[in-house]
């Protein structure tokens, strides 16, 4: 019994980490593919609906179908171990990026004006 209650832990905690995870995966879509507020609302309301039915889904499983808040609480500890130690700093250098190559083709643009 211990021992599925420890293993519940892990697993509500990773998946918070994957769904954070997945959540990176819309905001690196938005930085370089810039989106109307129409399809972004979209995307969270599609990804809110994911996340929900997967912690549903981890707790039928795992938690012989039982609500357990501390599963759901592991899952938002995950979220936001995620959120402060990978994502801000994985944002942090993809904006960076994303402004790198935006000087860089400004610049190409302004030669091939000169030139012709």
């Amino acid at each position: 019994m211990i021992s599925g209650e420890i293993r519940l832990a892990a697993l509500s905690f990773l998946t918070g980490i994957r769904l954070m995870a997945g959540y990176d995966g819309f905001r690196v879509l938005r930085l370089f593919v810039p989106h109307g507020t129409f399809l972004t609302g979209a995307e969270d309301f599609f990804y809110l609906t994911y996340c929900g039915i997967s912690v549903f889904a981890m707790l039928y499983r795992c938690g012989d179908g039982a609500f357990r808040a501390w599963a759901v609480a592991g899952a938002f500890l995950g979220m936001a171990l995620y959120q402060h130690l990978v994502s801000r700093n994985l944002l942090k250098y993809l904006k960076k990026a994303q402004e790198y190559f935006r000087i860089k083709r400004k610049k190409r643009q302004k030669s091939k004006q000169v030139k012709a």
